[in-house]
């Protein structure tokens, strides 16, 4: 199945072959590639393979985690990714990842807000999670800008790849879709396309 989704800045839709140099780019600072571990790094032949699996899966296929290109319309280019991980229940994990030169312009929160919106409105979906490492301010509190509750803070509970061994707290928060009701603000207008 295709997927189009449209803002007034975005396009998120399946990965390409075109895109697998944008990919390199977006994921070559530490703090995408520490979060996006299933994407290989600098190897084409990889990136192909990957591109294939991910557009292999069925839309949101349950206990797969289904990763979508975040395109910047102006640039025609891939910019990151949102990654959701439904658990075949009418719920999922909604994660993201930019590359550092398209932060902080309010990108992320416009692709996550009209994929957040799509799953609620179009695939039935009751309730959305997602999770990160305490010290990335910046995604819970984009988490916290779209309305999601914070439901756990576990400490010391992540060991990430680097540096090895030690530990970090992580937190959650999530949104159910009796809660998510009219949060697509009128500056940020949504269009699906399947």
């Amino acid at each position: 199945m295709t997927l189009s989704l449209q803002t007034d800045r975005l396009i998120i839709r399946r990965f390409s072959q075109a895109d697998i140099d944008d990919i390199i780019e977006f994921t070559a600072h530490p703090s995408v590639s520490r979060e996006t571990t299933n994407i290989p790094r600098k190897d084409c032949a990889k990136i192909v393979e990957y591109v294939d699996t991910q557009n292999g899966y069925s839309l949101f296929e349950a206990d797969k985690c289904v990763d979508l290109a975040v395109e910047l319309k102006v640039a025609g280019k891939a910019i990151g990714l949102l990654s959701l991980v439904s658990n075949g229940e009418h719920q999922g994990e909604i994660g993201w990842g930019f590359g550092i030169e398209y932060r902080g312009q309010g990108l992320a929160t416009e692709a996550v807000r009209c994929l957040i919106t799509y799953v609620f409105e179009n695939c039935s979906y009751h309730r959305i999670f997602s999770g990160t490492i305490f010290t990335n301010t910046r995604s819970w509190a984009l988490m916290e800008r779209l309305g999601m509750r914070k439901e756990a803070h576990f400490v010391k509970a992540h060991v990430p790849a680097e540096p090895k061994g030690e530990r970090i707290d992580t937190v959650r928060y999530a949104i159910l879709a009796e809660e998510w009701v009219g949060r697509t603000p009128i500056n940020h207008a949504v269009s699906f396309n399947r």
